[in-house]
């Protein structure tokens, strides 16, 4: 009996195709290049309000469904020195722990117009990490460029940062975060 050399079949060819095709496609990366990110404290003696719109890095990568934020927490700014002397210092200990991050899988479409939007992944800051489920609003506009809005709040003693009890009606224990990012389709 003699061994046939069978070919493969239509469909094995065209998976084959598809998965080489796959693997030679440019990753579907969009990078910031506009980040806005502002806090807010509301505690009875004091309301505390910083910027932060340099210093931070964010993409979002539609073939492996992830988005990723780093934000450089010396570059908040704050109404007066003082405020950010002792943010950076006493609370955040911005030496110590300079970035925060956000890393999840991002549930979104790449079809133009406005959706809602979530992640679910590891916020961290100072140091500890939260499993966080983050909301907002994504908006594709026709020209491929993405806008990506929203808040949420963080208790800041699920992330190490202590308040001393001096401090409690000055410095509220949860804090809003609002962001907001304007994305482009990276290049590389």
């Amino acid at each position: 009996m003699a061994l046939v050399n069978n070919p493969p079949s239509l469909g094995k060819k065209i998976l084959w195709a598809w998965s080489l095709n796959f693997l030679l496609l440019p990753a579907q990366r969009y990078v910031s290049d506009t980040l806005y990110i502002r806090f807010y404290s509301d505690a009875p003696l004091e309301k505390i309000q910083a910027e932060n719109t340099r210093g931070s890095q964010s993409w979002i990568d539609f073939s492996t469904d992830s988005v990723y934020v780093r934000v450089k927490i010396r570059s908040f700014s704050f109404p007066n020195k003082l405020m950010e002397e002792h943010f950076n210092e006493n609370y955040m200990e911005s030496e110590r722990y300079p970035y925060a991050y956000f890393q999840g899988k991002l549930l979104a479409s790449q079809k133009a117009g406005t959706y809602a939007v979530s992640a679910k992944g590891l916020l961290t800051i100072h140091g500890v990490a939260k499993e966080r489920l983050l909301s907002g609003i994504f908006e594709v506009l026709p020209s491929g460029k993405i806008l990506l809005r929203g808040s949420f709040w963080i208790r800041v003693e699920e992330h190490g940062i202590r308040v001393p009890r001096l401090l409690w009606e000055k410095i509220a224990q949860e804090v809003e975060v609002k962001f907001y990012g304007e994305y482009a389709k990276s290049s590389s």
